[in-house]
């Protein structure tokens, strides 16, 4: 148990930068900070960016509320973000995302640690080594360009299967296990990681499927590739491998290949024993269980209950509970 003196984690709901999402966040139980999430339509011009930094002003949030910036899935030029493009467009990205991050005072940009393919081959295997080593122009200007601003670049590991947020089936050579991450954090000084635990309990239960010759034909080449990669027991080996490089975590269950974002207590991930360590290790926990209606965090209140009582009883029952914000309701708009 905690001696009460411990640093641990703080509890962050995730959100979209819209008026009703943030309305429903901004209300109890109070969020110790947010995460946000900005889509490619939320930076597709410097207008809309200030419109962020506007909308995030208007509330009246207490001086120590972390926030954090996650990027989009999709590029400014409607394509795929790839670690292995360091485009034009991927450049211009992280310059506004960092951009937004100063402007609302974030700490840190998360972007994911990607390579999308419609499919795996076996020279997906064979040319590992050099798509990482592609890999690298587009996370040293990453770093650089966050760091010169002042905002701490993070990359989050992904599932083995990708749905994008747009239902699609897509897959990468890269990023999926932890040695993955932790390869580009020792090359990179300065990157930290996002330690999402439903894609890593998707990879866990993927790499087992592997193991058993499992798994339904349209994913054999990923079973295949799979079974190339190290055995691992458990999402906690994530925890080993990445340890103090991990700055956040995104928090919710999942189960079998596709069952990403599941609720709190609904999966196969075994949450206290999970975030009992996490919360020693990493800054803060973000919820990120996936909701029926996206402008209502019914799910995320659940994942934030679950972890504050966990957080509680490392405490011993001290934990300071932050006050509410402006208003009694909610954070108060000028």
């Amino acid at each position: 148990m905690s001696n009460g003196s411990e640093r641990l984690a703080r509890v962050l709901l995730k959100a979209r930068p819209t008026l009703t999402q943030l309305s429903d966040r901004f209300a109890p139980p109070w969020p110790q900070g947010l995460e946000l999430y900005l889509d490619k339509v939320d930076v597709a011009t410097e207008e809309a960016c200030d419109e962020i930094a506007e909308r995030i002003h208007s509330y009246d949030l207490p001086a120590d509320f972390p926030i954090v910036v996650e990027g989009p899935i999709r590029s400014l030029d409607n394509e795929y973000v790839d670690l292995s493009a360091c485009t034009p467009a991927s450049r211009e990205l992280v310059h506004r995302l960092g951009r937004v991050a100063v402007a609302i005072g974030a700490e840190a940009v998360n972007m994911h640690a990607i390579m999308p393919r419609f499919t795996l081959t076996d020279d997906d295997w064979t040319h590992r080594q050099k798509h990482f080593d592609a890999c690298m122009e587009f996370i040293e200007f990453y770093v650089d360009a966050l760091g010169s601003m002042g905002v701490t670049p993070i990359i989050e590991n992904v599932p083995p299967v990708l749905r994008m947020r747009e239902s699609a089936y897509l897959y990468t050579p890269l990023g999926m296990a932890p040695e993955d991450v932790a390869w580009f954090v020792e090359r990179a000084p300065g990157l930290m990681v996002t330690l999402d635990v439903s894609h890593a309990q998707l990879y866990v239960n993927a790499r087992g499927m592997a193991e058993r010759g499992e798994g339904d034909p349209e994913v054999e080449p990923l079973m295949r590739y799979l079974r190339h990669l190290p055995t691992i027991e458990s999402v906690e080996t994530f925890i080993d491998v990445l340890g103090p490089s991990i700055f956040e975590a995104h928090i919710s269950n999942a189960s079998g290949l596709l069952g990403e974002g599941a609720r709190y207590g609904e999966g196969d991930i075994d949450m206290e024993r999970v975030i009992s360590r996490l919360a020693r290790i990493a800054r803060y926990l973000i919820t990120e269980t996936l909701e029926p209606d996206n402008d209502r965090a019914v799910y995320m209140r659940e994942a934030q209950l679950g972890m504050t009582a966990v957080i509680e009883r490392l405490q011993g029952g001290s934990l300071h509970h932050p006050d509410p914000l402006p208003d009694g309701e909610g954070a108060s708009q000028r």
